[in-house]
This record gives structure tokens, sequence and C-alpha cells, in this order.
């Protein structure tokens, strides 16, 4: 089985149950390194293995950070879906809230999506969304992707 497998195909399911499978019984290294390559020749099925295949934390923040930065408004919520089970909310959401300094369209862009399912993470949520105003009480921008507002 290889990424490229993945490459320019419409999602199918029955394939990456199976690479789910496989990548189960791999290690941790092969698992992600999979993965990533997936994700790149198809987000859509990479992100949907993400999910099942159990990754280490660290691998799941590099996921998240990736998503993050250069998915645009439109599928950022993609990229913390497959990550937010294996981080948990409130790691979820640090990552997002670290980038609310150098770069705020991040931020913002995750914000109109997130809808933490926890306590915690509501009250994480409406304390980043504070911040958030307090820090760029005007802020606009007609991009998608980036980190910064678009300027005017």
């Amino acid at each position: 089985m290889q990424p490229s497998d993945f490459k320019d195909q419409p999602r199918d399911t029955k394939k990456e149950n199976e690479a789910s499978k496989w990548l189960r019984a791999q290690d941790e290294y092969t698992k992600f390194e999979f993965i990533w390559n997936v994700v790149k020749y198809n987000q859509l099925s990479g992100l949907a293995m993400v999910r099942k295949s159990a990754l280490k934390r660290a691998h799941l923040e590099v996921i998240l950070e990736y998503g993050l930065v250069y998915g645009d408004a439109s599928n950022v919520r993609l990229w913390y879906d497959a990550t937010v089970v294996g981080l948990g909310e409130s790691r979820a959401i640090d990552i997002i809230a670290s980038h609310l300094e150098n770069g705020p369209l991040i931020v913002e862009k995750m914000l109109y999506w997130l809808r933490p399912e926890t306590e915690k993470g509501k009250l994480k949520a409406v304390e980043l969304r504070s911040k958030f105003n307090d820090m760029y009480p005007n802020f606009r921008s007609t991009r998608s992707t980036g980190i910064h507002a678009t300027q005017e």
C-alpha cells in the first residue's frame, strides 16, 4: 500500500479502512509518514485516516498546526475535527490560541467553526473569543488562508 494510491482519487472508504487497519499494525513513524503523504495527495482521505489511526499527540499537533496555517476558511474545521479527539479539546484550543499574537487570521477562521462539547472547552473558547476581540476589535480580512488581516 502506497500513499500515492490515494492521489487524485475520489474518497473511497473501503480503501481508507484497509489502509487504517494496516496502519494500526505499523510503528508510529511509519503511520505518521504514510498519513502525512496521503494528506498531501488527498486531504479528505488523509484526514479520515488521522481519526482512525491512533497517532501520538506530537504527530496530531503537527497535523493540526499544518491545517491551521495552510487550511482555508472553509476546510480548517476538517483539520480540527480530525485531531481533536486525540489531542483533547483543551490542547487543541491551546494550539489555536498560540497563534493569537502572530497569526490572527488563523484564530479568526477557527473561531467561526469552534463548537467545543465539554464545559472546559466551552470556557476556553469563550476566553479565546474575548481575547481575540480585545486584541483585534476591528479585524477584517478578505483572505481565506494565511495568517494576517487584509490591509485597508
